[in-house]
């Protein structure tokens, strides 16, 4: 095999890829041996441990070593089966393992055949057969399990003389990462014998989205996977070493499958979900979330996906950073893609399918604003074959460059793929085509899945009660059907009575039908509609419906019914006769059974027995509705992903429960919530050691030696340099939890480092050593050595990491409190005369309901003024046990609140926090609130101290504190005098309210207007939000996020009168007198104040990440 050479458009300035031989010189598994050689440095896989980090990247050096235990494996496990044999693997898709694996059975000359988990046991019991299939690898899931043994019960029925494949597990992430001391090939994958079997030989089998009941398998050549590999070469841009997300691109899917030959033939770099057993579920929050943490440049998704993001403001700034979203798969929303193009947003068509491969410039230079349109690539062979009005359907030409998988047809004596896509020319741009629709009646919905109605009409239409039925549902995330009574049926579906009766009459047919569809085509009971008298159905002469003519006609009723789906609820199923956790689990269970249509285990996640996002909706849905009609439940406050947060029967039913008993912490009365903090305390409040010297002649050192934990976030990578540069600290362990994966904590924290701009050389002292280990473990999990050193020389404990996630309740946040209590014990079990400090860092979320009247104090407060979030109470339940030690076992603690942190020197100030929305406010308002009112001082005596002079009255102002003076006050908190117990972490010099806004103002050149003036028209606004379209909400909120922050506002402006105990805005005041004698930094009169230049610089930081307009 020859193909001619390529455009030299790739790798034009990336020195760590090399392009590899595509001229069919090599097959695609000897590439893999080629990049060991040539570009064993450069990147494949990037992902990221958890949404803080830290960054995972793994080579082609360590791929090829995994590709070799994989073909080890295969050579162990296939040992007696002929080369060229089909191998099918049925798994989720975890993204590392899945291609590695597949990889690995393609370099032992294997043949894999990549299987959707989403195919019901009658399609897979097809496609084991189809193909011939010898061995069949299964993921670990229970669901995969059962799947199979499905397949192979219906296989045994249909087929009782043909063999079943032999059966294997799928290997997890470490059996195929691991350090090359422990493999015995080393790093040498070229050594393992390959035998190429042909351009022509099979390579690699996918299947056709499962729209009928049984998918087609399509087999992929090996110079298909080549001529699929070449395709960026003959498009506009350089691609190697961007980062492309594929965290909603599942790996069994053409377009997962594609960029994976790319990564082989352009250097893209792959970014996906970290390895996990059983594989990340992707949801619409998972999978941005993904590619924000790994820093994608251009994101790979179904239209779902975007549609939803659409309409999250956050999420809409961010991506407009990025190079391009790329969509394939199905129809994207027109007014969400023209959202998204409107701000900023660059949207790629990728036109093509598992037939033809991508057919579509890959990618194309400009942004385009008309991103519905595209221009096939100019390697591709095509014929525009007329079919009606302005209609086109296009058909794949093969060529030298491009030949289709699959061939059903012939153009001028050239083999050909008829696709049945019905293209439509650009008005005035020549070469530039959308897709229209479909030849064949196809649907294809929004999650890029299709639905071919013909089978499933035809089974609705033996129905005794119907006439005919038309599904609809393109572009949109699930079917339904129109249902034309007989006319002895006929009847006005606006009568709900009549309309349920007759869906029960026809269920039974819909269930005939939702047996034999795939899952994405199954039909709710709320999707069906029945025609109505005043528009009748349109038929042929001969009787046939006209399907697309009937679609036209109820487009409104249609439109309607997808409005109100989020509503829909199963309404047959009854509440529980209580709502106790018998009940209640009860009722979750007959919700779920229904809903799913088969039995889940009370323990068994549902999402990894099938349940889609769909499922998920309803079975919310049902439940909401039983809670607000029977339990008389408010539920609006309710996470909309609450059946994501409990995904079992029993969670999901003691969540219910709690609710329905208004015990949940989303409904729980304030003196519950308290009990519960209080529980909390006492549960690690008891027993707490006595510290005594066991070491004969032990000294106290001289110096100190610190323990700090979290030092991979900001806060803490900046109090580590702090610490190492810090002339009288002797040593410093910093103790981060273990990385899942097999990058080292020091590569993690030589990362956070220079992200931060910080001094990563103090990596290479003897000064600091890191530590990986986990607080809630015996000797934090370390070895003996480690932890014995550490027990005999620690004088300082900083404990500042924690878990941040205001979504979560506190029982979530126990294994934090538990680290306390293990850092309390270990503090007074030291060997030194003095027990170390444990200095905590706590949060002004402890303070959040304090009292308009109330200054608040440097000691311990009533845990009625913390926010209601499991975050903040678990941040309070630390502070009291730490208190506790210090009153029962003379424990050396110090609890410090951390007060509103704004941005540092370089400005950088997280633009999702209230006082970014604010400013990014008055562009839209036209004006900036002030509150320069003059007052008595809340409190004299604090006055001298504070500003340095006795004003008895002052202005109001802000008591922010920069990142780098709370740092350095933090690190000298630790040498605080042993009778402080808490200090308050705010600045002791509050600047003025009217500097920072007149520098606002003048920055963004609207005037400045008294406070409550500001909030009038933010009220204004809000009724017009209140009266728009949801889309032209979504569209308002991206502008004007303080709308989201009103009750807040309103808040602020109710305790403007109560002026004791308050500054700027109403906000709280905190005393900070023992944190100044604490701190020589903060109680130094010319402590750095902010002003003019701090809001500039905020400003600035703001515009370049997309919150401000340029």
């Amino acid at each position: 095999m020859s193909l001619p050479p390529t455009p030299h458009t790739q790798c034009l300035s990336c020195s760590s890829f090399k392009v590899p031989p595509l001229d069919g010189s090599l097959m695609i598994p000897q590439i893999y041996d080629w990049h060991q050689q040539q570009s064993s440095a450069h990147r494949v896989f990037v992902y990221a441990e958890d949404d803080q980090g830290p960054i995972r990247t793994i080579s082609w050096s360590e791929t090829s070593l995994a590709i070799a235990r994989s073909y080890q494996m295969v050579h162990k496990r296939l040992a007696g089966l002929p080369e060229g044999s089909v191998i099918g693997i049925l798994s989720g898709s975890d993204s590392i393992p899945y291609v590695t694996f597949s990889m690995g059975l393609m370099r032992a000359n294997y043949v894999p055949f990549l299987m959707s988990n989403r195919n019901s046991p009658a399609a897979v019991a097809h496609l084991l057969s189809k193909v011939d299939v010898k061995h069949l690898v299964i993921g670990r899931e229970q669901a995969m399990h059962d799947l199979a043994q499905e397949a192979f019960a219906l296989l045994n029925v249909q087929n009782v003389d043909t063999a079943l494949p032999e059966t294997s597990s799928m290997p997890v992430f470490d059996e195929l990462f691991t350090p090359a001391s422990e493999n015995s090939l080393g790093t040498n994958l070229s050594a393992l014998p390959y035998r190429s079997r042909g351009a022509d030989a099979p390579a690699l089998i996918l299947h056709s989205s499962g729209s009928t009941a049984f998918p087609k398998p399509v087999t992929f050549s090996h110079q298909r996977l080549l001529q699929i590999a070449r395709a960026p070469f003959y498009g506009q841009r350089d691609l190697t070493d961007k980062l492309y997300s594929l965290h909603a691109a599942p790996m069994f899917h053409a377009l997962g499958i594609i960029h994976v030959m790319l990564a082989m033939s352009t250097g893209i770099v792959l970014t996906v979900f970290a390895p996990r057993s059983p594989a990340v579920v992707p949801t619409t929050d998972t999978a941005i979330h993904g590619a924000m943490t790994s820093n994608c440049d251009i994101l790979v998704a179904v239209p779902a996906m975007i549609e939803a993001w659409s309409r999250n403001p956050d999420y809409v700034n961010w991506l407009k950073t990025r190079t391009g979203i790329l969509y394939s798969g199905g129809p994207l929303n027109k007014g969400a893609g023209d959202f998204m193009v409107s701000n900023g947003v660059t949207i790629f068509c990728l036109y093509g399918s598992t037939e033809s491969g991508g057919l579509s410039v890959i990618l194309p230079a400009g942004t385009p604003k008309e991103w519905e349109y595209f221009e096939i690539a100019p390697h591709i062979g095509y014929k525009m074959q007329h079919f009606a009005n302005n209609e086109y359907e296009f058909i794949h030409v093969a060529n030298e460059t491009m030949r289709p998988n699959v061939i059903n047809t012939q153009v001028d004596g050239m083999d050909a793929y008829a696709t049945s896509d019905l293209l439509v020319p650009h008005p005035t741009k020549k070469g530039f085509w959308k897709v229209f629709g479909r030849t064949d009646d196809q649907i294809m919905h929004s999650t890029g899945e299709k639905t071919n109605p013909g089978p499933l009409e035809a089974m609705m239409n033996q129905d005794p009660h119907v006439s005919s039925g038309v599904m609809f549902g393109r572009g949109r995330f699930q079917a339904g059907i129109i249902v034309d009574p007989k006319p002895q049926y006929a009847f006005d579906p606006s009568d709900e009575t009549k309309l349920a009766e007759f869906r029960n009459k026809i269920w039974p047919t819909i269930e005939k039908m939702n047996a034999y569809a795939p899952q994405h085509s199954r039909l709710f009971k709320e999707m069906i509609m029945v025609s109505k008298p005043s528009k009748p159905f349109l038929y042929t002469p001969k009787h046939t419906v006209r399907r697309a003519a009937v679609v036209n006609l109820y487009e409104e009723d249609i439109n309607l019914l997808y409005k109100t789906v989020e509503a829909s609820a199963q309404s047959n199923i009854p509440p529980p006769a209580q709502w106790d956790a018998a009940g209640s689990t009860d009722f979750v269970r007959r919700v779920v059974w229904a809903i799913m249509t088969h039995k889940v285990a009370e323990n068994d996640d549902v999402f990894q027995h099938g349940c889609d996002s769909l499922q998920a909706t309803h079975i919310r849905n049902t439940i909401l509705q039983a809670l607000r009609e029977d339990a008389k439940v408010e539920t609006r406050n309710l996470s909309s992903s609450f059946v994501y947060e409990h995904p079992t029967v029993s969670a999901l039913g003691a969540f219910v429960s709690s609710v329905a008993l208004g015990t949940a912490n989303t409904s729980t009365s304030p003196a519950a919530r308290v009990e519960a903090m209080q529980a909390m305390v006492a549960k690690y409040s008891s027993n707490f050691p006595v510290h005594k010297t066991i070491l004969l002649n032990a000294a106290q050192p001289v110096k100190d030696v610190v323990l700090l934990t979290g030092t991979t976030g900001a806060l803490g990578s900046h109090l580590l340099v702090k610490l190492a540069k810090n002339p009288e600290v002797k040593r410093v362990y910093a103790l981060n939890r273990a990385s899942r994966g097999q990058v080292s904590l020091r590569e993690r924290q030589a990362k956070v480092l220079a992200e931060r701009g910080l001094d990563a050389s103090i990596l290479d002292t003897d000064k600091v050593v890191l530590v990986e280990g986990d607080l809630t473990q015996q000797n934090f999990g370390l070895t003996e050595d480690v932890y014995k050193q550490m027990h005999h020389s620690v004088t300082h404990i900083i404990h500042n990491a924690w878990k941040v996630d205001f979504a979560i309740n506190l029982p979530s946040f126990e294994p934090q409190v538990q680290g306390v209590r293990s850092l309390i014990d270990f503090a007074l079990t030291s060997h030194l005369p003095s027990s170390p400090r444990v200095l905590f860092t706590s949060s002004m979320a402890t303070l959040q309901n304090a009292p308009a009247d109330q200054l608040c104090p440097e000691s311990p407060v009533d845990p009625f003024w913390t926010d209601a979030s499991g975050y903040a109470e678990s941040k309070w339940v630390s502070e009291q046990i730490l208190y506790a030690a210090a009153a029962q076992a003379k424990a050396n603690t110090l609890v410090v609140r951390v007060g509103q942190v704004c941005g540092g020197p370089d400005g950088i100030w997280n633009a999702s926090e209230w006082y970014p929305a604010l400013v990014q406010s008055a562009s839209k308002l036209g004006c900036y609130p002030d509150d320069d009112k003059v007052r008595a001082h809340p409190f004299p005596s604090l006055q001298p101290r504070r500003s340095g002079t006795a004003n008895p009255r002052c202005v109001q102002a802000v008591n922010w504190i920069p990142l780098d003076i709370a740092t350095d006050a933090i690190t000298e908190f630790r040498r605080a005098p042993d009778a402080t117990h808490t200090v308050n972490l705010a600045h002791p010099r509050p600047a003025p309210w009217h500097t920072l806004a007149q520098a606002a103002s003048d920055a963004l050149s609207v005037p400045i207007v008294p406070f409550p003036t500001w909030l009038e028209k933010l009220e204004a606004q809000a009724v017009a939000y209140g009266a728009q379209s949801p889309a032209a909400q979504a569209e308002t909120i991206r502008g004007l996020r303080a709308l989201h922050l009103l009750p807040m506002f309103r808040g602020m402006l109710q305790k403007e009168g109560k002026a004791k105990g308050r500054i700027a805005l109403a906000m709280a005041d905190m005393d900070v007198r023992l944190a100044q004698a604490a701190s020589p930094t903060l109680a130094d009169p010319a402590v750095r104040q902010l002003s003019a230049e701090d809001v500039k610089r905020w400003v600035a930081y703001w515009r370049k990440v997309g919150l401000l307009q340029a």
